[in-house]
């Protein structure tokens, strides 16, 4: 009981933020005053906590003995999904934005054996893809907010690594990382309402797909033959692999290049690269990657860059524990800590 008004204190809080950030309790659109989710230790456990983009406002909204990680707000605002190994292994749990219980939605049976990865809401906020393993299987399943069903997407010997939905939210996209069968390696897409399949590409190295927001693109990490892992980019709407040219959009930086996220209008992908010798933040112009601009210089170690609009929200050490930063996308100019802790602060999402 004194955990459930807790968080409907720090629920209330946090709807207080929104309001005044955006006008209106929705998160569809965020712009440069949206909502930071993100896990902290600074109480002596992995919470979650929420901030705006400014960082004048820190909230925490769970309270347990175990760890929490990978919160997600839903579009449309409403509900928080993450990941806590408070029934023994980490499970997929649900809560709603104004407080209230918080709900185990992942797949029932053997809750110890069982490991929820990684999960995507979809655009509509009414259902939640996430990948699974249990004792060598892999899978992607389905939760439906509303029924409280679960379906699976895949239920096969392949290894599966969860990307996630289109902007229309008729397809999931997903990668294939092992398989007996040798020939299905690669980027899928699927309808996960339907039975239509679509394979993008074929090498087993491809994985971490992302769509695009115009939804015309689908980015994606692979090492191909290539020493360093690099960012290509693909057309969504290709019907088969063999329609499909595929970029390198990364080619000429060098280095290993990961952890990237998309610029709002589709045309740029902010990344980390090692090409410098340290892990820095790039962006990179899809159409000509030729433009790719440092957006940090230091010794430290950045990740997790996230574009919203006219920020880049990302992480980094620069003071020997990991908090959240903002800058401007053009340059990397108007740094600002958003974080003041001797913990560490990571997984940070933003709607």
């Amino acid at each position: 009981m004194k955990t459930n008004n807790y968080l409907k204190i720090r629920a209330y809080k946090i709807t207080l933020i929104l309001i005044g950030c955006l006008g209106i309790f929705s998160c569809s659109g965020v712009g440069e005053q949206g909502i930071i989710l993100y896990i902290s230790e600074k109480d002596g456990n992995p919470e979650i906590y929420s901030t705006d983009t400014r960082g004048q406002s820190h909230s925490r909204l769970t309270s347990t003995s175990k760890r929490e990680d990978i919160p997600k707000l839903s579009p449309d605002g409403s509900h928080i999904a993450f990941i806590s190994d408070r029934k023994g292994s980490f499970q997929l749990w649900v809560m709603s934005i104004e407080g209230g219980e918080e709900k185990l939605i992942s797949k029932k049976g053997e809750i110890v054996a069982t490991v929820v990865e990684s999960f995507f809401w979809s655009p509509d906020s009414q259902k939640i893809a996430y990948k699974w393993h249990n004792s060598g299987q892999h899978d992607i399943s389905l939760y439906d907010m509303q029924s409280g069903n679960i379906t699976s997407v895949t239920n096969d010997q392949a290894v599966e690594v969860l990307g996630d939905w289109s902007p229309s939210g008729e397809w999931i996209v997903y990668s294939v990382i092992a398989n007996p069968d040798v020939n299905r390696v690669g980027i899928f897409k699927k309808n996960p309402q339907g039975v239509d399949e679509v394979q993008l590409t074929t090498e087993f190295e491809d994985h971490n797909a992302r769509w695009s927001p115009d939804g015309r693109k689908i980015a994606f990490l692979s090492k191909r033959s290539q020493e360093n892992t690099d960012i290509y980019v693909i057309d969504a709407d290709a019907k088969s692999e063999s329609e499909n040219e595929e970029k390198n959009i990364t080619i000429s930086s060098g280095g290993n290049n990961w952890d990237f996220s998309w610029s709002p209008d589709g045309k740029r992908v902010v990344f980390v690269s090692d090409s410098e010798q340290n892990p820095e933040i790039f962006v990179v112009d899809i159409d000509d990657p030729s433009q790719t601009i440092r957006l940090t210089n230091n010794n430290s170690q950045e990740s997790a860059p996230i574009w919203r609009e006219n920020k880049i929200i990302f992480l980094s050490d620069s003071d020997g524990d990991s908090d959240l930063y903002s800058m401007k996308p053009s340059d990397g100019s108007n740094q600002k800590r958003l974080t003041e802790t001797v913990q560490a602060e990571y997984s940070p999402s933003l709607n």
